[in-house]
């Protein structure tokens, strides 16, 4: 059942990612194909798993978007990966209940966003820690957002500032346990790769 609830977590990751904030619209992508492969764990899983997002842009609107995740197990275990596309919230993946609507705000304004600086969000929550950060090969703003309703869970994302990437470059969730943060879940950009069109 560890390895079920583990698929679920990352099932709703994406549909979090993908439905609700994804960074960048399709028509920022320059003509060509952008690759992104995220690896994703949760403090459950036996072994992290791997997401490959393609995107082909070829003018005129015209795109084609592929995901792909891999993951092994019985077929009770893998039940819940049909539900790919349901737009789960992160506050589920996570395990916690915490709003992320608040960080709507910053990916609005994310061109404004600048290192060393805290942001107060719409609801009262923070986004602070903002340091700049190279993740594969992708430049960053990374920082921390507390929701205010539930303290004891904290979330650390990078915004990209140099490249699209169509989710998150870095999500990391965050429990507090007996004075400790414990990682809950984890999504990192492990490779970017951009080929442009043939001739």
């Amino acid at each position: 059942m560890k390895r079920a609830a583990s698929l679920i977590m990352i099932v709703g990751l994406v549909g979090f990612a993908i439905t609700a904030y994804a960074q960048s619209n399709l028509d920022e992508f320059p003509l060509g194909t952008t690759q992104m492969v995220y690896q994703i764990t949760t403090e459950d899983m036996e072994s992290p798993q791997d997401l490959d997002f393609t995107i082909v842009s070829r003018g005129d609107d015209d795109y084609t978007v592929s995901m792909s995740i891999e993951a092994s197990g019985t077929a009770d275990q893998l039940r819940g990966f049909g539900f790919l596309f349901t737009g789960a919230q992160m506050s589920y993946a996570g395990g916690e209940n915490v709003s992320y609507s608040p960080l709507q705000a910053l990916m609005e304004q994310r061109s404004h966003l600048q290192a060393g600086n805290d942001y107060i969000l719409p609801g009262g929550g923070s986004f602070k820690d903002i340091t700049l950060v190279e993740i594969a090969g992708v430049q960053c703003l990374q920082g921390s957002f507390v929701d205010p309703s539930n303290t004891d869970t904290r979330t650390t994302m990078a915004f990209s500032v140099s490249d699209p990437v169509y989710m998150f470059p870095f999500v990391r969730v965050e429990k507090s346990r007996d004075g400790e943060w414990v990682t809950t879940l984890q999504m990192e950009l492990t490779q970017y790769t951009f080929t442009p069109p043939e001739g």
